[in-house]
């Protein structure tokens, strides 16, 4: 029976009937071809089946770009069951609540992580969920080539309605919300995004952003959708290795997020990059500056500037013959998507204002899993009865062309190097320290990093000896390496507003003033370069 060109799943099986033969997925390990991946995903599949998972039921993929992980994907899916990717850094204390939340039937994890879910497990109270080992003979014997493909007939049922994914993301309370992406959601941004960056089957792209973020996973779903080739690197943490195997892949589309650009920029040129004919950038608006820089360094490359949010996986696209126009603005919106903005006093505009950026189509989620109270903060009734559209919390502005220009997320939630942090979840991390009397984490400004994360103190009477490089070690043992504050204030007093609240503004203004003289005297001290420039102001 033909399977809906609107389930995620009919992109392998239209891949593998049109291109069986073709280089699917390789990593430093392993390489899979359509045809094999098909099979592949079809015996993980019946695995999942014959350890009793059924249609909706969640499992957990905690495992660094590979191979692997996008043959446990597809497999997932094929059994119908849903996909919550993890990131493997993320720590126990947040995986808890993840597992608790969604109660996952089956957690798949890398070989070093796998010795720690048990404990995991049992303080999220789900001791009954199934633990496999990404690198166990479990699993790796799924892999060969010239074993059997179980009959079709595995997650038989499952409508374009019916979830594909939850990816976790941070919210302002700092515990993670699941964002519930459908298969027409996930099939509809592939469609959409693949469409105008130009994707076919004879590209080949070079993913390094983790694929349990948002982007990162796409380049597994657009890959599959065009019969492109995708070459999966565990992180960007080691450009220079990271770089030398872009060259080497000969890949001709590199998606990235703007903190990237300044770790490539020094290294480029001992690589022949040559190959590279798109760049494209989401996570964070990307910077003027740093267009420029890429335009250097990939001079035959087409640069793509977006703007999205995990919610609706992307919302803008600026068309790279805009570039030298309006390098500050994230464009407009992507294909069968509509966008507005909101202003202060509930109207819609479409050009010539600014306000709250709404979004509408078939790529805005579900709703955030068992969360109903925040899923009616962000879903709300569209323009016609019965639709709920996306206010996505981000303040962004319309010119007179309908060309959008980020300005701010109305939350408090920063992003540091690419990656969500929630400021209420670095305050709960330092108030636990015994000689913490209380905190109040905020962002600053970079122009490396987008935002840096700084924590003002106030300590308990008596522990004047303790130091931030003490605090400092405190939370790198309880929290995410990105949620670590770059810098921690120890100050006598937080400044508070009428409603007797810590006045954030006021306490970030008071931090930056404070700096000041520490960033004139580096800066009278020591010659300026960008990249030294770009130093001075890391606080």
């Amino acid at each position: 029976m033909m399977t809906s060109p609107t389930l995620l799943t009919s992109f392998l099986d239209e891949a593998a009937r049109i291109h069986p033969a073709s280089v699917a997925v390789q990593d430093r390990r392993q390489r899979l071809t359509f045809g094999e991946m098909q099979g592949t995903a079809a015996r993980i599949a019946a695995l999942l089946s014959d350890l009793g998972v059924v249609p909706g039921d969640r499992v957990a993929l905690c495992m660094a770009n590979s191979a692997a992980f996008c043959a446990v994907f597809w497999g997932v899916l094929r059994a119908g069951a849903v996909a919550v990717p993890l990131h493997p850094e993320t720590r126990p204390r947040k995986l808890s609540f993840i597992y608790g939340d969604c109660t996952p039937k089956v957690i798949v994890a890398d070989e070093g992580l796998a010795r720690t879910m048990p404990a995991i497990c049992a303080e999220a109270g789900i001791e009954a969920a199934i633990l496999i080992n990404a690198a166990g003979s479990e699993l790796d014997q799924l892999f060969a080539t010239d074993a059997p493909v179980p009959r079709p007939g595995v997650g038989s049922g499952v409508i374009d309605a019916d979830l594909a994914a939850i990816i976790y993301t941070s919210g302002s309370t700092g515990d993670p919300k699941g964002v519930m992406l459908s298969h027409l959601n996930m099939t509809s941004a592939a469609r959409s995004v693949a469409g105008y960056l130009g994707y076919d089957s004879s590209d080949s792209v070079f993913c390094s952003i983790p694929m349990t973020f948002d982007y990162g996973l796409h380049q597994l779903t657009m890959t599959t959708l065009t019969g492109a080739s995708l070459f999966v690197e565990p992180s960007f943490a080691q450009p220079l290795f990271a770089l030398q195997r872009l060259a080497k892949s000969r890949a001709t589309i590199f998606p990235i997020v703007p903190t990237m650009v300044p770790l490539i920029a020094p290294l480029a040129d001992r690589f022949d990059l040559g190959a590279v004919r798109t760049v494209s950038s989401t996570s964070a608006a990307l910077h003027g500056g740093y267009i420029d820089t890429l335009a250097e360094l990939f001079p035959a490359a087409r640069i793509f500037s977006m703007y999205g949010l995990t919610e609706c996986h992307r919302c803008t696209y600026l068309d790279p013959a805009e570039l030298s126009r309006r390098k500050a603005s994230v464009g407009k919106a992507i294909p069968n998507t509509e966008m507005w903005v909101v202003d202060a006093a509930g109207q819609a505009h479409r050009q010539n204002a600014t306000g709250e950026l709404v979004i509408r189509g078939s790529t805005v989620m579900k709703g955030y899993w068992r969360n109903p109270e925040k899923t009616a903060q962000r879903l709300k009734p569209g323009p016609f009865p019965g639709e709920m559209v996306l206010y996505t919390g981000d303040t962004c502005r319309l010119d007179e062309d309908g060309f959008l220009y980020f300005i701010s997320r109305s939350d408090d939630i920063l992003k540091v190097a690419g990656e969500k942090v929630a400021p209420s979840e670095v305050d709960a991390a330092l108030v636990a320290h015994p000689a913490v009397a209380q905190c109040c984490a905020f962002g600053v400004e970079h122009p490396v990093y987008g935002q840096q994360c700084v924590a003002a103190v106030v300590l308990k009477a008596g522990h004047d000896e303790l130091t931030d490089a003490d605090l400092g070690d405190w939370c790198t043992t309880r929290l995410e390496p990105h949620s670590v504050p770059a810098r921690i204030w120890i100050t006598a007093e937080m400044p508070r507003n009428g409603n007797n609240k810590i006045d954030r503004h006021l306490l970030r203004e008071r931090f930056l003033e404070s700096v000041r003289p520490e960033i004139s005297k580096t800066q009278r001290m020591q010659p300026s370069t960008p990249a030294a420039d770009a130093a001075r102001t890391h606080i």
